[in-house]
């Protein structure tokens, strides 16, 4: 069966994940498609444990054609790894199924 594709995306990266570079807007900036990045969130609420989530942003990434989420996610992977260390901070890369706008004021909290 093929994998779903599409253009519109959404990310999570945490920054005190194994190899997370600290240049790591630049290195998106270099993709060359359209990424926004949310505000860190470190005051994210732990519905399980009543502690707080694992700091983390949350990002949408713009494909200029349609790909699967696993094309987006070996992407930022490479793009945020060096030659001797691998980033593992990104994770739940998904297909936007709503709009971007809505998906956007979301991320930034507005």
């Amino acid at each position: 069966m093929a994998k779903e594709k599409s253009r519109n995306f959404t990310f999570l990266l945490y920054p005190d994940g194994d190899g997370f570079p600290e240049d790591w807007i630049e290195r998106l900036e270099k993709i060359g498609v359209p990424i926004a990045i949310s505000p860190l969130h470190d005051k994210d609420k732990d519905r399980k444990n009543g502690g707080y989530k694992k700091r983390h942003y949350h990002g949408i990434y713009i494909a200029n054609n349609p790909v699967t989420a696993d094309a987006v996610r070996n992407k930022l992977r490479a793009m945020l790894s060096s030659e001797n260390i691998e980033c593992k901070a990104v994770a739940r890369v998904q297909i936007i199924y709503e709009s971007i706008e809505s998906m956007y004021l979301y991320l930034t909290h507005e």
